[in-house]
């Protein structure tokens, strides 16, 4: 079986941001996890590909065991004002449904909301 979900997203930014600065915010995303200690954090959240040909979701969907999410093919998109485009491709049934359940409840446990 196949699972996986792959997306076209267009983004319209508050202001003109350079590719490189939206490439260093998906690096630092979820970094605060590394510090928690959750059995089921994957190290990265997003992970970058800067082959044109990718994300694709036979290749990128278990990237870290299928709990982060690959993007690419990011580029300035004229349609809209300080616009972007890329490509995301995520495993729905494991961070998308059951590891990633598992996953907020570790976070939520870890910061003293459940007990």
């Amino acid at each position: 079986m196949l699972e996986g979900h792959t997306e076209s997203v267009f983004v319209q930014l508050k202001r003109p941001t350079h590719l490189d600065d939206v490439k260093a915010a998906w690096r630092e995303f979820g970094s605060d996890l590394a510090g928690l200690a959750l059995p089921s954090a994957p190290q990265h959240l997003i992970a970058i590909r800067e082959d044109p040909y990718r994300p694709q979701v036979r290749l990128d969907r278990d990237e870290e065991g299928g709990m982060t999410t690959v993007v690419g093919r990011l580029r300035e998109d004229p349609a809209l004002p300080n616009g972007i485009k890329y490509i995301l491709v995520s495993h729905n049934t494991r961070m998308g449904a059951a590891k990633g359940a598992i996953l907020v409840g570790e976070y939520l446990i870890k910061k003293g909301h459940i007990v």
